[in-house]
C-alpha cells in the first residue's frame, strides 16, 4: 500500500499539494483496517513524501527549499542564506527559569526570564521552531523586524546595548518530537528532529543568551568542518 501511494506521489498522479482521499475511504480502497493503513500514511510522512494537517487530513507535500543555519556565532556581515521565501511568526512571553531553563542559563531556580518563540515557514510549510531565551535584567523591547528564525536578532540587539556575546557553545542531538513540537512543525510523532541547545556568554562568562532549536529531521542535515559546527541543508 505504501509503495503504491509512493509510486503514485512519484509519477505525479497524486500531486505535489494535493490532498488524499480520506482514510476511510483508502483504507476501503486498499481493502485494509485503519490501523494499517495509519501505519503505511506513518511510513510516507517519515520519508516526507505527504504532511498531516491536524484536523484537514493528508495532503501530498510539496517541495521546500532548504534553508541555511549559520550556527550561533552572530556577526552583522553574516547574511541569511535563503533559497524561496521565508516567514517568521514570533512571539513574546515571560517566563520563570526552572529545570531545563534554570541549567541552561545558569540562573537561580524562578528567575524572571523573557521567552522570545521564532516559528519560521517556507512555501506554507513550517521549518523550524527556536525558542531564546534572555535574563529579563538585560531584555529590551523585539527589535523590528527583519528577524532571524534562529534569534541571531536578539545578540544584535544585546550588541546594540553594549553586551557582547563572547563565545557561543552549540549541543546538537537528535530525539523524537514532542506532541507540542510534532503538532508546530506538522511532522509524524516517530520523525526524528535535530535539537539544538545553544549558550551564549559575555567577557566575563557570564549567561546572557540561551536558545533551543528545533529543526524537523526530515529537511535538515548537519555538516562539520575544522571541528566546529559550520552548516547546514536547514541547518548550519
Amino acid at each position: 500500500m505504501a509503495d503504491d501511494l509512493r509510486r503514485r506521489i512519484g509519477s505525479g498522479v497524486l500531486a505535489a499539494g494535493s490532498k488524499l482521499p480520506p482514510e476511510r475511504e483508502l483504507a476501503a480502497t486498499y481493502e485494509v483496517g485503519l490501523p494499517t493503513l495509519r501505519r503505511a500514511l506513518d511510513e510516507l510522512q517519515s520519508e516526507g513524501l505527504i504532511e498531516k494537517v491536524h484536523g484537514n487530513g493528508n495532503f501530498v507535500r510539496r517541495p521546500v527549499q532548504p534553508i541555511t543555519y549559520p550556527g550561533g556565532h552572530y556577526t552583522q556581515a553574516a547574511p541569511l542564506a535563503c533559497s524561496a521565501p521565508l516567514r517568521i511568526e514570533v512571539s513574546v512571553s515571560e517566563v520563570k527559569a526552572h529545570g531545563e531553563l534554570q541549567s541552561l542559563l545558569q540562573v537561580r531556580a524562578r528567575t524572571p526570564l523573557v521567552e522570545r518563540v521564532y516559528l519560521s515557514e517556507q512555501a506554507g510549510l513550517p521549518c523550524s521552531l527556536a525558542r531564546v531565551y534572555v535574563p529579563r535584567a538585560l531584555d529590551a523591547p523585539l527589535p523590528e523586524a527583519p528577524w532571524s528564525p534562529w534569534g541571531d536578532d536578539v545578540q544584535a540587539h544585546l550588541l546594540a546595548r553594549g553586551i557582547q556575546c563572547v563565545t557561543t557553545a552549540e549541543r546538537v542531538t537528535t530525539r523524537f518530537p514532542t506532541a507540542e513540537e510534532a503538532e508546530v512543525l506538522r511532522i509524524g510523532a516517530r520523525m526524528p528532529v535535530l535539537a539544538i541547545e545553544r549558550t551564549s556568554t559575555d567577557s566575563a562568562g557570564h549567561v546572557v543568551l540561551g536558545a533551543l532549536l528545533v529543526l524537523p529531521g526530515d529537511r535538515s542535515a548537519i555538516r562539520f568542518a575544522r571541528g566546529v559546527l559550520s552548516g547546514t541543508e536547514g541547518g548550519r
